[in-house]
């Protein structure tokens, strides 16, 4: 039985690291796809394309995704929060091109922490404390905790609101949360005495006028970036779609082309098999012909020999030098990828009749009869059984040189066969 141990008997070691994880999940989720299944599906499919697509721009990477929920890993707690502005932007511009109730809004949450990598995936309390943040994080919005807050408060030109010391379901301390605002968050100064009330008018129009124009930038930069964003998500979307577009033609002329690479094998695979069949057939007819014309000439000189011997003559003393016991075997040739299978079988030649027999391998009695002719001309027809039980017959065609016997020939199915003996002594 195997253990997680190591040969020391001290479990292995964990691979842990410090990751910065966002996690994403959309509000109402389930009321959406009570109402319809399909264009929930549809939307939730191109908010999530944006969201892919803007975590890979900022060198992130999605590690696990359940249903409607996404988890994100990167290596810099400023990237994450710059991935997770940018992504509520392009989505509430997605939005707004939406009726209403068909309005898709995420809730993200990140934190900074370590975790267990496992298989690719990361596990442990800097995930989960990732996801309780994102819980309680109001639709379209951004909560970080304290450790991304420590990382990121004076490097991005965010606002940032303290949400307190927050507990959350099976977290064992309270984690310090910050919900990000769209601009820093203005302090009134304590009332004073009023002692020059047109020194304090102007100062404080000067003060109005120099937040309206300090607003008024700070609108036209967002409005300019929220641009910039949307104009590079664009172009980015259009390049992966042509990318995937070329992909797809491709895997499909690589399909065709296979498919037609594979049909041109058979048909020459065909061919080449019909060549060989041709071939071989040539061949036995060209050896039936032979053995033919030699057993035509074997007749006709026993006829011409019994004319001139006359009724009385005996038979030719040449069949009687064949006579004897063979021992041999008859072989099923290789065919098909079927490997070459014999078996003994012993003929009993006498006066130019040969015959033997052998046990099939469903037990029944197969039996061989033959002639040999004065020249040494041998035909054996054989009667058999195949491995179902039907019988079959064949036929072996060869020659007797040097008390030996090599012969030739095919079952009635067309399968080629086999035989060899030696006459024993």
């Amino acid at each position: 039985m195997s253990t997680d141990t190591t040969p020391s008997g001290t479990p292995p070691s964990l691979a842990r690291k410090l990751a910065t994880i966002l996690c994403a999940d959309v509000a109402g989720y389930s009321q959406l796809m009570g109402v319809d299944e399909e264009r929930t599906v549809r939307i939730f499919r191109g908010h999530r394309e944006v969201f892919e697509s803007l975590v890979s721009l900022h060198r992130g990477r999605i590690f696990n995704t359940a249903g409607d929920a996404l988890l994100a890993e990167f290596g810099s707690a400023v990237e994450a929060v710059r991935c997770a502005t940018e992504i509520q932007t392009a989505l509430s511009t997605r939005n707004g091109q939406l009726a209403p109730d068909e309005r898709m809004l995420f809730r993200i949450g990140i934190n900074l922490g370590d975790v267990i990598v496992q298989d690719g995936d990361l596990l442990g309390d800097g995930v989960n404390v990732a996801a309780r943040i994102q819980t309680a994080t109001e639709p379209g919005g951004i909560c970080i905790s304290g450790s991304v807050y420590d990382q990121i408060h004076n490097k991005l030109s965010l606002g940032f609101r303290l949400l307190g010391e927050e507990s959350y379901k099976n977290i064992d301390r309270p984690v310090r949360t910050y919900t990000v605002t769209e601009g820093a968050a203005v302090t009134s100064r304590a009332p004073r005495p009023l002692r020059k009330a047109p020194a304090a008018i102007a100062a404080a129009i000067l003060v109005l006028a120099g937040a309206g124009y300090w607003g008024y930038r700070q609108y036209d930069a967002q409005r300019a970036e929220q641009a910039r964003i949307e104009s590079r998500l664009a172009a980015e979307l259009a390049a992966q779609k042509q990318a995937t577009e070329q992909a797809q033609r491709a895997a499909e002329d690589a399909k065709r082309e296979a498919q037609m690479q594979a049909q041109r094998q058979a048909a020459e695979d065909t061919l080449r098999r019909a060549q060989e069949e041709r071939s071989r057939i040539e061949q036995d007819r060209k050896l039936l012909e032979s053995e033919r014309r030699a057993a035509v000439a074997t007749k006709q000189q026993a006829e011409a020999g019994l004319r001139i011997a006359g009724p009385a003559a005996v038979p030719p003393a040449g069949l009687a030098e064949f006579d004897g016991t063979y021992n041999g075997r008859i072989c099923n040739r290789a065919l098909n990828n079927v490997k070459e299978r014999c078996w003994p079988v012993a003929l009993t030649v006498r006066k130019g009749a040969a015959e033997g027999s052998w046990l099939s391998s469903t037990q029944n009695t197969s039996r061989a009869n033959g002639t040999i002719a004065a020249n040494g001309v041998f035909e054996l027809k054989l009667t058999g059984w195949t491995g179902s039980g039907n019988s079959i017959a064949g036929v072996l065609v060869g020659r007797v040189t040097d008390d030996a016997i090599a012969a030739s020939g095919q079952w009635s199915d067309g399968h080629p066969i086999a035989g060899d003996w030696k006459r024993a002594r």
